[in-house]
């Protein structure tokens, strides 16, 4: 019990020390601490309503914002999008292109082969006709220098024989030349 009694003494304590606080302050302040609790009030009062504008302002900017950026982020990527398919698109032009000049070179080199190897075959042909021809001409040719030897031969006069022609002759012209002094 003695405990039990010992807790309402103090509880009288406080109070009784709160209740001396306030006639202190009533004291000082006197009237004006009631004009002071209501000023405090109103300005806690406008305080929280200026946090409370704030907040939703604030809320309200950042929700423009988020909006702003989540538009700013499909154009973006429907821009991607659209560049994406234009470079596909761009991609197999080129592709198809690239496979356009190589079935078009393909086809240049077997013409160009084909006409290179029909060229070389009448190369070929004709540098055997003229071969052939060459061949013809230098056996015509031998033959005539064969037959015009031959006859040279034959008909070659032996040098004592013209010797005696041209002995004769000077002796003709001489005698003519004689004949006509006298």
């Amino acid at each position: 019990m003695a405990k039990e009694n010992q807790k309402p003494e103090k509880q009288d304590v406080k109070n009784a020390e709160v209740e001396n606080i306030s006639k202190i302050r009533d004291i000082l302040f006197g009237n004006n601490m009631h004009e002071y609790e209501k000023r405090f009030e109103s300005l806690e009062e406008k305080l929280n309503n200026s946090i409370m504008e704030n907040r939703q302002e604030t809320d309200k900017k950042i929700s423009n914002l988020e909006n702003f950026i989540i538009k700013e982020i499909k154009q973006l990527n429907e821009k991607l999008v659209e560049e994406e398919a234009a470079r596909i698109k761009s991609d197999k032009k080129i592709i198809d292109e690239l496979e356009t000049l190589e079935e078009n070179l393909k086809r240049f080199k077997q013409s160009t082969s084909d006409n290179f190897s029909d060229d070389r075959q009448h190369f070929l042909e004709f540098s055997n006709s003229i071969s052939e021809q060459i061949a013809e001409l230098n056996k015509s040719l031998q033959s005539r220098i064969e037959n015009v030897s031959n006859s040279l031969q034959t008909n070659k006069v032996e040098r004592s024989s013209l010797a005696m022609l041209f002995t004769d002759l000077a002796y003709s012209i001489a005698g003519e030349q004689n004949t006509d002094k006298e």
